[in-house]
């Protein structure tokens, strides 16, 4: 069975148009053996066999030949642009705690009929989410990216300056309360954070950054002890849920080829996991 048959199978038979506000623009496609799918999301939507309105994220998708000659991603979605298209819905599907609700709420793409197309709704919620909107504090200056709902901005960590990045406090919203007070939390202490990071870290991954160096080219190069790693990793960014759950980013220092070490810290402070990202 082809890719193409197996993919309009998930969906329903029957072809409709729809409006849609898209959330951005194409960043990428998931391969599928000799095909492409390329998808945006939306943030809005109006059926137009019934004019109804639904304020729901959810998905087009769509398929391009993965070739030589591909040029972009078959078609080309703007942030926050209105567009009219034709489409088809996904089947619904039972789904596991994990999934998010989106899923059922996907569409094949048949056609894109008409861009920068106008529906007083659509346009209040472009307006909206179009308004640029910042948190001024002691530790930083924050602006709002949509694409991901988070607020982001520099800080300073221990003398270093990194990005930031804080979940909204609702999906879409114009506030990370809970995210900043856990930020603020982990900078007032940021000398003793910093090192209980680095500790972690230099303890579940030192051997294995001695495996790296030994399978590479370096002649002679000398044995990462525990403190050694410790100093070699510099603070890159962090991230924080709206939950206070983190995740830390340090550059390697080319102790594993230049991979990101990330660092996953739950809400309540204890420290789960040092992996290599990236």
């Amino acid at each position: 069975m082809s890719v193409q048959t197996d993919f309009e199978k998930e969906f329903e038979t029957e072809e409709y148009e729809m409006l849609i506000l898209v959330q951005s623009s194409c960043k990428g496609a998931v391969n599928i053996k000799d095909m492409l799918k390329p998808f945006v999301d939306f943030l809005a939507s109006i059926d137009l066999r019934t004019g109804q309105f639904f304020h729901e994220k959810g998905r087009v998708e769509w398929l391009i030949k993965n070739d030589n000659k591909r040029n972009g991603w078959g078609y080309k979605f703007e942030q926050f642009g209105i567009y009219r298209v034709t489409v088809r819905k996904c089947i619904p599907q039972k789904l596991l705690p994990y999934q998010l609700q989106y899923i059922n709420n996907r569409y094949m793409l048949i056609n894109v009929l008409e861009e920068n197309a106008s529906n007083e709704k659509l346009e209040a919620l472009k307006e909206y989410y179009s308004k640029p909107i910042s948190i001024e504090n002691e530790l930083a200056s924050f602006a709002i990216d949509r694409e991901f709902s988070w607020f982001e901005g520099i800080v300073n960590w221990n003398g270093v300056e990194v990005n930031a990045y804080l979940e909204t406090d609702e999906e879409d919203g114009d506030t990370a309360k809970q995210a900043m007070k856990v930020l603020k939390k982990v900078l007032d202490n940021i000398v003793e954070n910093d090192t209980k990071y680095r500790e972690f870290a230099a303890q579940e991954l030192t051997e294995l950054a001695n495996e790296w160096m030994d399978a590479s080219d370096e002649i002679d190069a000398e044995e990462i002890t525990k403190e050694i790693f410790m100093k070699r990793m510099e603070m890159s960014e962090i991230i924080v849920s709206s939950d206070g759950s983190l995740s830390l980013f340090f550059n390697d220092d080319d102790m594993f080829w230049g991979h990101a070490i990330e660092i996953e810290v739950k809400p309540n402070g204890k420290i789960i996991s040092a992996n290599i990202a990236g």
